[in-house]
C-alpha cells in the first residue's frame, strides 16, 4: 500500500494542523485562491480570558465517561472552574501531552496501546487523546466553514495535512495517521508534512512575496544553503535546507535535534517551585491546587515571553537591570507554611541553590540571572548542536539560519543565536509561530516543494541468506528444505545518508517465502545508525516494525518471488511489491505499531540472489 503524497484532485481545499507541544491551530486555503494567490492562507484567531491569538493551547478535557469535554482554552478555564469547586478528580485533563508521548517513547516502543499520564498520573491509550485533539480542530474547521457558507460541507472534499517534528521515526508518524483516522480522516485525504520543511516551504514563498530586495530574504536565491532552526514548545528539529535551480528545496543533512524547545524552560522553572518546596510536596501541591497551578502556569508563560537580554548583554549595559516579578497564589505560601512550618522566605533562604529569589506579599521577584539560568540550558543545548552540525562537509558553504517555530519568537534565544554564530545571517520571519501552520497549507498543495531528502539511517529487512562459511557463523546456521541457510541476515535497502529523490525507488531485492504453504510474507524491518550491518541483531540495530505482502494468489507449486522495493524520498515510507511470476504489483500493508513484535522467530523469507 502507497502512503499517499499527493493531494487528492477533486479537493476543493488543503488544511493543516499544526499540532504542537503547547499550542495547536488549523489554517486552510481553497486550490483556486493558491493558484492565484499562494499565501492566501486562512487560520481562525482563538480567545482566551486575556487575549486573541492564531493558536489555541494543546490541551484536551476529558469526562469520566473519558469522551470529549473541551479543548484548548476552553477546556483551560472549564478545568479550573471544576477545580475552584473541587469537582475536577473525575475528570481527565492532558496538558502537553505531544512531549509526554515523545519522552515515554524514547524508552519503550511506540504501540496502539502506548498510554500516557494526565497531570494527575491518571493513564489512558495515547491514541485516543491524540484523536480527540484531532478530532476537535477539524470538527471546528468545518464548523467555521459552514457558518461563513463556503459551500465545503463533507471533510472528504478537504485534503488534510498534519505536521510532526523531523526527528519523529516511522511508527510515530504511524501513530498519527492512525489518530487520524481514529476522528474520521481518511487516509487517503491525508498527507504528513516535516515541521521545517513546512516552515522552510512557507518562508521561501514569503520571500517571492515580499521581493529580492526585503533585507534577509536573499535566503531563499537560487543555490543558497541555510540551516533551518524549528524551536518548538517540547522539540527542536535543525537541517540543513538547499534551494535548486527550478525553486524546489532539497535536504544536504538530515534533520538532527532533541528535546530543548520552550517546555525546557518551564521545566526549569518548575523546578525551582520543586527545590523550595520539595519534589514529593511540589507534585502534591499540583496535584490538589490544580486552578491556582494554573494561574502560575499562565503568569509563567507571559513573564517568559518578555525576557529580552542575555545575560553577557545585561552586563554590559550601564542602566540597571531589572528582577522579573511574578504574581504567585498565596495558597503556595500557605502551603508551604503547613509541610514546613516556616515561611516560604525562611525555607528558600536555608536552600544552597535558591538564589535569586525574593518572596514578597504575593510576589515572586526572580533575579534577572536566575531567570536567565532558566533559558540557558535550552539554549546551549541548541547551539552546541548547531555547532556540532556545522562541522559536517555538507554545511559547507552556509551562512544563513532560519529560526522558526513559537520558541524562536523569544527575543533571549534569538540574540542567543546572534551572539553565538556572529559570522551567520540569522533571519526570523515575522510570527514565526505560524511558518510551520502556513506552510503545511502550502505543502498540501505542492508535497514536491521538497525534492530531496537524506535517510536518517541504514534500513533492511531481515531475511534468511544461503549459509556460506566464509563469513557466516555456525551459531546462525539453520537446514530448511535440505538447504543450510543463515539466519537474521540483514538485507539492505538504503544506507545512512542516502540521497532520497522523491518518489525514486532504492534498491529492489527479489525474496522467497521459505514455506511452500505460505500464503503471505511478512518482512521485518529494521534500521541500524551503521552503513552496512551484517544482522539484525547487531548492537547497531534496531526493529522497527514489518509489513505484510499478500501472496495468496499464487499456486503452492510456483516459486512465489517477490521483488520489494523501498520509496524513502517521501516524508512517509512507501513499499512496493511485485510478484515476479505474473509481473503484478501487490499490496503492501505496514504495521510499525504492533505490541509483542515476535522479532526472534523464524524468517519467513530468504534472498534470492
Amino acid at each position: 500500500m502507497a502512503l499517499n503524497d499527493d493531494t487528492t484532485s477533486d479537493s476543493l481545499m488543503v488544511a493543516a494542523i499544526d499540532f504542537g507541544t503547547t499550542y495547536s491551530g488549523y489554517a486552510f486555503s481553497m486550490k483556486d485562491d493558491y493558484e492565484t494567490d499562494k499565501l492566501k492562507i486562512s487560520s481562525n484567531q482563538w480567545k482566551s480570558p486575556t487575549m486573541i491569538s492564531l493558536k489555541t493551547p494543546t490541551t484536551v478535557l476529558l469526562g469520566p465517561d473519558k469522551k470529549l469535554v473541551a479543548f484548548g482554552y476552553d477546556a483551560e478555564s472549564q478545568y479550573t472552574a471544576l477545580a475552584e469547586q473541587d469537582k475536577h478528580k473525575g475528570h481527565y485533563y492532558f496538558r502537553r501531552f505531544k512531549m509526554v508521548l515523545y519522552n515515554e517513547i524514547r524508552t519503550a516502543k511506540l504501540t496502539r496501546k502506548t498510554t500516557i499520564p494526565d497531570i494527575h498520573g491518571k493513564r489512558l491509550p495515547a491514541i485516543d487523546i491524540f484523536a480527540h485533539a484531532i478530532g476537535f480542530l477539524q470538527q471546528h474547521l468545518l464548523d467555521q466553514l459552514n457558518s461563513r457558507g463556503t459551500g465545503i460541507i463533507h471533510q472528504q472534499e478537504i485534503h488534510w495535512v498534519i505536521t510532526v517534528p523531523a526527528i519523529w521515526d516511522d511508527p510515530a508518524k504511524q501513530f498519527m495517521r492512525e489518530a487520524a483516522k481514529k476522528a474520521n480522516i481518511h487516509g487517503e485525504n491525508l498527507t504528513i508534512a516535516l515541521e521545517p520543511e513546512a516552515a522552510s516551504i512557507y518562508c521561501k514563498h514569503l520571500s517571492l512575496e515580499k521581493g529580492e530586495e526585503d533585507e534577509g530574504f536573499s535566503v531563499f536565491q537560487e543555490g543558497s544553503r541555510y540551516l533551518v532552526l524549528d524551536a518548538g514548545g517540547g522539540t527542536v528539529d535543525i537541517t540543513l535546507h538547499e534551494i535548486q535551480k527550478d525553486g524546489r528545496i532539497r535536504e544536504l543533512e538530515q534533520a538532527t535535534g532533541g528535546p530543548w524547545g520552550g517546555t525546557f524552560v518551564d521545566e526549569a522553572f518548575y523546578s525551582v517551585l520543586s527545590d523550595v518546596l520539595g519534589r514529593e510536596e511540589f507534585e502534591r501541591y499540583r496535584r490538589d491546587h490544580a486552578s491556582d497551578m494554573m494561574e502560575i502556569y499562565r503568569e509563567f508563560e507571559l513573564k517568559k515571553r518578555s525576557l529580552e537580554r542575555t545575560p553577557e548583554e545585561a552586563k554590559t549595559e550601564s542602566t540597571s537591570i531589572r528582577n522579573i516579578t511574578m504574581k504567585i497564589p498565596v495558597t503556595l505560601k500557605d502551603f508551604c507554611k503547613e509541610i514546613h512550618k516556616k515561611t516560604i522566605q525562611d525555607v528558600t533562604k536555608e536552600k544552597s541553590n535558591c538564589d535569586g529569589l525574593i518572596w514578597q506579599l504575593d510576589k515572586l521577584r526572580i533575579s534577572h540571572e536566575r531567570f536567565s539560568d532558566m533559558f540557558s540550558v535550552a539554549c546551549d543545548g541548541i547551539v552546541n548542536h548547531i555547532k556540532k552540525l556545522l562541522t559536517s562537509s555538507k554545511a559547507k558553504g552556509t551562512n544563513k539560519i532560519l529560526m522558526v517555530g513559537g520558541f524562536s519568537e523569544s527575543l533571549f534565544l534569538q540574540e542567543k543565536i546572534r551572539k553565538s554564530f556572529p559570522d551567520m545571517h540569522v533571519v526570523v520571519p515575522h510570527e514565526a509561530g505560524l511558518a510551520v501552520l502556513k506552510g503545511a497549507v502550502l505543502y498540501g498543495h505542492d508535497p514536491k516543494a521538497i525534492s530531496v531528502r537524506v535517510a536518517r539511517c541504514t534500513y533492511g529487512v531481515g531475511t534468511c541468506a544461503l549459509f556460506n562459511p566464509s563469513y557466516h557463523p555456525q551459531s546462525r546456521r539453520t537446514k530448511i528444505k535440505n538447504e543450510w541457510y543463515c539466519r537474521g541476515v540483514f538485507s539492505r535497502h538504503v544506507k545512512k545518508g542516502d540521497v532520497l529523490e522523491v518518489d525514486e525507488a532504492q534498491e529492489d531485492h527479489p525474496y522467497v517465502p521459505l514455506h511452500d504453504y505460505q500464503t503471505g510474507i511478512s518482512f521485518k524491518i529494521y534500521t541500524s545508525t551503521e552503513d552496512n550491518p551484517m544482522f539484525t541483531d547487531d548492537e547497531s540495530c534496531r526493529y522497527l516494525g514489518c509489513l505484510e505482502i499478500d501472496i495468496s494468489k499464487l499456486k503452492r507449486s510456483s516459486k512465489k518471488s517477490v521483488r520489494v522495493k523501498f520509496i524513502f524520498g517521501g516524508t512517509e515510507i512507501k513499499v512496493v511489491g511485485r510478484i515476479e511470476e505474473t509481473n503484478e504489483e501487490t499490496e503492501v500493508t505496514f504495521n510499525f505499531l504492533e505490541e509483542n513484535p515476535d522479532i526472534t522467530d523464524k524468517d519467513e523469507v530468504y534472498l534470492d540472489y
